[in-house]
């Protein structure tokens, strides 16, 4: 038993030991320049039947170029209430127009907002209201 302790004592006083060193190496300064998506813009409807065609005008970022992706939103011109949008107008478009089907009677307005990957921009107004039967 002592010749164990002796042994492990031994294997402590000469195991290598890890160390860190944090150094700061290259010259100058560093930074990055983040872009800002702009506002969208204000959407024209209109109604075929049940359906509705969207339509806008490409947003840009504030630095310049345009957005690669719209969110469109639907909502109900007396409430306000934000609505379920068809599967052609949902998600990220990289278009600029969007035809929704089977839209339900009612009195509709749309909005636009600009999108890059999971960043938005600020939501546009509602445009003018349209009336499916």
């Amino acid at each position: 038993m002592r010749v164990l302790a002796i042994t492990m004592l031994a294997a402590l006083l000469v195991a290598p030991t890890a160390g860190a060193v944090w150094s700061r190496g290259g010259l100058g300064g560093g930074g990055a320049r983040a872009k800002t998506l702009g506002t969208g813009a204000v959407p024209t409807g209109a109604a075929s039947g049940k359906k509705v065609t969207v339509a806008w005008t490409a947003s840009t970022f504030v630095e310049g170029g345009n957005a690669p992706g719209y969110v469109v939103r639907r909502y109900n011109a007396a409430t306000g209430v934000l609505q379920s949008i068809g599967a052609a107008c949902s998600g990220t478009l990289t278009g600029l127009s969007c035809t929704e089907s089977n839209v339900p009677s009612g009195t509709w307005q749309y909005t636009v907002t600009p999108a890059a990957a999971v960043w938005r921009g600020r939501e546009g107004g509602k445009g003018a209201a349209v009336t499916v039967a």
